[in-house]
């Protein structure tokens, strides 16, 4: 009898490794995180004229190449004409911009809006309390110009080519 004993045990200790092995997720699960994965997000709605520039005007550009260059890593192309720094962002997330001269007293930052043509803007512009400080200018690589908001806000557009 003590024989059977031991192999009753003997057959105990072998059968649970086999059970604790044995135990799985099932598959139903992973089958429904990957449906998860899958399913696409939400998309934004499309918005109008997008900002697609911005700049920062100053009267001593090449100082600020330098001071955004080791601030934050830009690299800053002025290698041009007008000794324009163009800062491409080179990725999915930002907007690409410049750093330039600026035409009016001080310094500021703006952005630029993108619009099919710039003239039929300004008319809005300037019927809803905004006033046109640099009218539609062809500077070569884009055709763009320059307004105040109601509140005083410098902003600009870039005619799409």
């Amino acid at each position: 009898m003590a024989t059977k004993k031991k192999s009753k045990k003997s057959a105990k200790k072998t059968a649970s490794p086999k059970k604790a092995v044995a135990k799985k997720p099932p598959p139903k699960k992973a089958v429904a995180k990957k449906a998860a994965r899958k399913a696409p997000a939400p998309k934004a709605p499309h918005v109008p004229n997008p900002i697609m520039h911005w700049e920062i005007q100053s009267h001593r550009p090449a100082e600020l190449h330098t001071f955004y260059s080791e601030v934050l890593g830009w690299s800053i192309d002025a290698n041009n004409e007008m000794n324009y720094g163009m800062v491409t962002s080179g990725g999915a997330k930002g907007i690409n911009g410049g750093i330039g001269g600026s035409p009016a007293p001080g310094s500021r930052v703006l952005v630029y809006a993108e619009v099919a043509a710039i003239d039929p803007v300004l008319s809005r512009i300037a019927a809803l309390g905004g006033t046109v400080i640099m009218p539609r200018t062809d500077i070569g690589p884009v055709t763009m110009a320059i307004y105040l908001d109601p509140e005083g806000n410098t902003m600009g557009l870039i005619e799409s080519r």
